[in-house]
């Protein structure tokens, strides 16, 4: 049973995949439990007017939700989108822009308590490699700008990596909050495409050439896989001396 649990399917373990599906259920259980308790229908107007009656209350529960999202195990990408359904592409980008430069603070308090030393000696091996050689070459804001404004991709490493290299704080909340902000629209916007119908293939055209143009750049592609590639890249040579 624990072999059958660990064996890979599109290299993630089967456990990983019975836990999805558990949660999947999961949710579905409780929408399926709020939608009657709630008498909701699972429109954008029904469900707007829901958020709308909770009053500041729901932008703030959503924004630490988007906050704290790494405690909730919910994708970055189906929060942003719910902004946009639950919001609208306005204050949805402005509520979703918070949550995650918020996001990127509580990063920064994370360097600041815990310590670079502590944190360096908690990363895999080869993101310390990585984090450590970005030290020594130190992230420009550009660079994180451009990393936080990217539709799919993980953040986390490229925000600590660039606080952990000594960027100053002034120059790490400018590039969150404006790389946040873009990201945010982008998704936004695209919830309200979705469930509106109006503009949905000029959004997801738009999505498709935010994802695709800077992978054609070289230089950006190399240095974006960078931390994802440099375990490969260091156990090469162990792999030519067998």
């Amino acid at each position: 049973m624990t072999l059958f649990l660990r064996r890979r399917v599109f290299g993630v373990p089967v456990y990983r995949w019975a836990a999805l599906l558990i949660l999947v259920l999961a949710l579905v259980t409780l929408s399926v439990f709020i939608r009657g308790r709630l008498d909701l229908d699972w429109n954008v107007a029904s469900l707007r007017g829901f958020v709308q009656s909770l009053g500041i209350w729901g932008p703030a529960a959503y924004i630490g939700i988007l906050t704290f999202r790494f405690v909730f195990l919910i994708p970055t990408e189906l929060l942003l989108v719910a902004a946009g359904i639950l919001f609208g592409p306005v204050h949805g980008t402005i509520y979703a822009g918070l949550g995650m430069f918020f996001s990127g603070l509580v990063k920064y308090i994370a360097v600041v308590m815990i310590g670079r030393d502590a944190l360096l000696n908690q990363l895999p091996d080869r993101l310390r490699h990585w984090v450590r050689s970005m030290a020594e070459k130190r992230m420009s804001a550009w660079a994180l700008m451009g990393v936080c404004a990217y539709p799919f991709f993980p953040k986390h490493v490229f925000q600590f990596a660039a606080l952990l290299s000594g960027m100053s704080l002034m120059v790490y909340v400018v590039s969150v909050l404006v790389g946040s902000t873009v990201r945010a629209a982008l998704f936004a916007t695209l919830g309200e495409a979705i469930f509106t119908g109006r503009g949905l293939i000029l959004v997801t055209l738009i999505l498709i050439v935010m994802i695709a143009l800077p992978m054609t750049i070289r230089s950006w592609r190399r240095w974006v896989l960078a931390p994802f590639n440099s375990s490969h890249q260091r156990q090469a040579p162990k792999g030519r001396m067998s």
